[in-house]
């Protein structure tokens, strides 16, 4: 799978410094992964396609995060003190995952975090269906555009923003 990244706060950086092991594991998760075959293959989401290949190699899928409130919190995917969220549909889930982000990071709980959404590519190639919401949907584009802009001086937190095509 090919994909396309943004370092916010050095997050790719200082995942390679911090964790080399999980750094490369993603590298090699993704980069082994063949390209998701959008609309092929029925029942199967892009996201359940990727998650399954990151617990396979020991990611806890849909880890509790304990936020005192009372509604159930999960994070996507975590190891160790990595934390990862993966973002396909409305691009607003974007804010909830820096949320999260901020209070695991805040608690040292987690030392980066990963966000996994589409590259702009990725719409291009699909076409059909899912580029008739492209305007609506999370992207790379989006999410740099949001951690470039004003929201950098809130979002503190280091993140590896991975765009897969």
């Amino acid at each position: 799978m090919r994909y396309n990244e943004y370092s916010h706060r050095h997050g790719k950086e200082l995942l390679k410094i911090l964790h080399p092991d999980i750094f490369k594991e993603v590298r090699t998760i993704l980069e082994e992964l063949d390209p998701f075959p959008h609309g092929a293959k029925k029942q199967v989401t892009v996201k359940n396609y990727i998650c399954n290949a990151f617990v396979e190699n020991g990611w806890k899928k849909e880890g509790r995060a304990d936020f005192k409130t009372d509604k159930k919190d999960l994070i996507d995917l975590c190891k160790w003190k990595i934390a990862a969220e993966m973002e396909f549909s409305r691009f607003e889930m974007f804010f909830r995952d820096f949320f999260r982000f901020m209070l695991l990071y805040e608690r040292r709980e987690i030392d980066v975090g990963i966000i996994i959404t589409l590259d702009e590519m990725a719409y291009e190639r699909w076409k059909g269906e899912a580029l008739a919401y492209k305007t609506n949907r999370a992207s790379l584009q989006k999410l740099i555009d949001f951690l470039k802009g004003d929201y950098s001086s809130v979002v503190k937190v280091p993140i590896w923003c991975i765009g897969i095509e």
